[in-house]
């Protein structure tokens, strides 16, 4: 069961515990739902300042976290506010979902204009009916997103190079292997080859779709052409040939079982 924290920031401690109630019965209402599928909602956090937020995101690693942010965290216009936070988190939680709850509808024109990615933006001055269904709603579309970006996440398989990142999609990847530069890498993928730097022992650890097949290549069973068992050779689909150690061939037939693979 996958945990993924909800953090509530208001100014007003009477509205932290108002918007925790309704959050409460939000997470509720959404167990049994599609949506919530292997995955558990759990208030984190409840804090009264940026700084309170900062400082957390700061001690603890969130990813896909669900934040309820009131807009305006201060009486005094010079201190850090709500889209300020936001702006933060989105530094470090990329695939925050973030709902403004506010006093003030004139303000949700200025967190698209300061493009915070919000999911929704709730007023405060509703009842609780009200804002209790919104809040329903919404905590089912973030549950929702989070599932589709992770899903998209698995099949994708992202380096950097130079000043970008290229996202592959994992049926893509023909093989990574070592090259003469330390720590540098080439990936081969059908459309083209890249190089990055990395260590291939940890890409083998944290990539399933990946198999060693040499101390220097790592290959997706899936786009090999050939094993041939005699000499101990792997075809890939771009012609490129790579042979592997004697004490790997029970795990080569075991590929070719798994994937059905073809085999001389």
């Amino acid at each position: 069961m996958e945990e993924y924290g909800i953090i509530i920031c208001d100014d007003e401690k009477d509205q932290v515990r108002r918007i925790h109630d309704l959050v409460k019965y939000a997470i509720w209402s959404l167990e049994d739902s599609a949506d919530s599928k292997d995955k558990e909602f759990k208030i984190t956090l409840e804090a009264n300042s940026y700084i309170e937020v900062a400082d957390y995101l700061e001690d603890n690693k969130v990813d896909s976290g669900v934040y309820f942010l009131d807009i305006e965290l201060s009486r005094d216009k010079a201190d850090r506010d709500g889209i300020d936070l936001a702006e933060f988190i989105r530094q470090r939680d990329p695939n925050a979902q973030i709902i403004f709850i506010t006093a003030y509808e004139n303000l949700a024109a200025m967190t698209y204009r300061r493009r915070t990615g919000a999911l929704d933006f709730i007023t405060k001055n509703d009842s609780d009916e009200v804002i209790q269904k919104r809040l329903n709603e919404t905590l089912s579309l973030a549950a929702r997103r989070i599932r589709e970006s992770h899903a998209i996440k698995k099949m994708t398989f992202s380096y950097k190079m130079g000043r970008r990142i290229i996202n592959e999609n994992i049926n893509d990847i023909l093989y990574i292997i070592t090259t003469p530069k330390s720590h540098r890498l080439e990936i081969v993928t059908v459309n083209g080859m890249g190089e990055f730097t990395g260590d291939i022992k940890k890409l083998e650890a944290e990539n399933d779709f990946l198999e060693k097949i040499s101390q220097s290549c790592l290959a997706n069973p899936s786009n090999i052409v050939e094993i041939n068992l005699s000499t101990r050779v792997i075809s890939f689909k771009d012609g490129y040939k790579e042979t592997f150690p004697r004490r790997s061939k029970a795990k080569m037939k075991s590929l070719i079982e798994r994937y059905n693979l073809k085999t001389v």
